[in-house]
């Protein structure tokens, strides 16, 4: 269920002023003028609320309601205060969509609002950029008067993420922390110090590097590259709330994939018990074997296959398995990668091979990563993963015809596809 922070301060208020009959408005966030140079358009399209468990996000008081003038003026009764149960919760977009469209258009930037294209289908390409918002703290301090205005204090942190419908990929990232103060009381107080905390983190963004980067850059273009098709979702259940894990405990996640002409390698992304590989591994099969690091063997049935993008996904019994952290997003030349698979079959199982990364490559429409991590045969469709423990991508062997004359290419020249188009190209969505 949905839980909006507007909402319930709004109810929280309510609570409070029902003596008083107050009725509150929410006014409009006052603007701030800024000046930057805009190519690519933008829009914001979730925020998420993401506060830790326990949280007092929202304290109201009052004033106490006898001992004269000094007494009115200071807040000192309890009033009401709200903690976060914990878990993400997605707010309504439309009151932080229209303060984020207000705040960049201020700057110079085009800024799509949601419901002006349809940019959540695959196929939409009306906005060059998309944001995503995750408040992952904040707390609003009132004081009400005896007539039910508020004044008071706000502050909040927001991680933004923007991402390319274009390139399938997240393209900028940026930790933001702001306040905002009403030094005098009005209605709708509690209301417009959430607006106002997340204003002041839009002002924030828009001097962020990274963004202005972001948003300057050449627009992606989808002339020569293979996109996806239109799919019915599979949702990963438990996908977006995985911790960071240590490598020696991500080889428990990993499995050797049997099937009647050879073997390969997957790893679990749900815990549910979805499984993916390269479509090579499976081949036409509809189901095939699982074997887990302790030795355990399960069947597993083929889901759906994507040979254009050779990634495939399986459904299996994970019995209470941890599934791998999935890191969608732009990677970092030189950055430490390890890929986990079973070269040779089950012999070498959850074997660890780490690298770096030498680059991004586009061959025939399909990006790939390029690293010098060791794979050999057997360990096809295993993870790669950044020093968090989170996959970034799924081997997929040596570069083809990389040689001067066409033979294959020298060792440590491998390739890895991308773990946002494993996603996309099979329709993967994170829960």
């Amino acid at each position: 269920m949905t839980i909006s922070i507007l909402r319930i301060a709004q109810i929280s208020l309510a609570t409070m002023a029902l003596s008083c009959g107050v009725v509150l408005a929410q006014p409009t966030p006052a603007p701030q003028s800024a000046s930057a140079p805009a190519q690519n358009s933008i829009k914001l399209v979730r925020v998420i609320a993401a506060l830790p468990a326990g949280t007092p996000w929202l304290k109201l008081s009052a004033p106490s309601l006898r001992g004269g003038l000094l007494s009115s003026l200071l807040c000192l009764h309890d009033g009401v205060t709200r903690t976060w149960d914990g878990g993400r919760q997605d707010q309504d977009i439309s009151p932080f969509a229209a303060a984020f469209k207000s705040e960049l258009e201020r700057g110079g930037y085009k800024v799509v609002t949601p419901g002006e294209d349809n940019l959540f289908g695959q196929e939409s390409g009306a906005t060059d950029l998309q944001v995503a918002a995750v408040i992952t703290d904040m707390q609003i301090d009132g004081c009400m008067s005896h007539s039910g205005e508020i004044r008071g204090s706000g502050v909040m942190k927001v991680d933004w993420q923007i991402y390319s419908p274009i390139k399938k990929q997240v393209v900028a990232r940026a930790s933001t922390s702001a306040n905002a103060k009403l030094e005098n009381s009005e209605a709708g107080g509690v209301q417009r110090l959430v607006s106002e905390t997340f204003i002041a983190n839009i002002r924030e963004l828009i001097s962020s590097a990274d963004f202005r980067k972001a948003m300057s850059a050449p627009k992606a273009l989808t002339k020569g590259f293979v996109m996806p098709g239109q799919q019915s979702k599979i949702v990963l259940a438990g996908s977006l709330n995985i911790a960071k894990r240590q490598i020696a405990d991500a080889t428990g996640s990993v499995v050797t994939i049997l099937t009647g002409s050879g073997s390969g390698s997957g790893f679990l992304i749900s815990t549910d018990g979805y499984v993916l590989t390269d479509a090579h591994v499976v081949g036409d099969e509809k189901n095939v074997r699982v074997r887990w690091p302790d030795g355990l063997e399960a069947l597993a049935t083929v889901e759906r296959v994507s040979e254009k993008r050779d990634v495939a996904v399986l459904k299996t019994n994970p019995r209470d398995r941890v599934p791998l952290a999935l890191r969608r997003g732009p990677v970092t030349l030189g950055q430490r990668v390890y890929a986990i698979g079973s070269p040779g079959g089950r012999k070498f199982e959850s074997t660890v091979s780490s690298g770096v990364i030498s680059s991004d490559r586009v061959f025939d429409g399909l990006r790939y990563i390029q690293s010098d991590t060791t794979v050999s045969h057997g360990s096809s469709g295993g993870p790669l993963l950044d020093e968090n423990g989170a996959v970034i991508g799924l081997t997929e062997l040596g570069l083809p015809n990389a040689g001067p004359t066409g033979e294959e290419g020298p060792a440590g020249l491998n390739l890895f596809t991308p773990i946002g188009d494993a996603m996309d190209f099979l329709a993967l969505e994170q829960q």
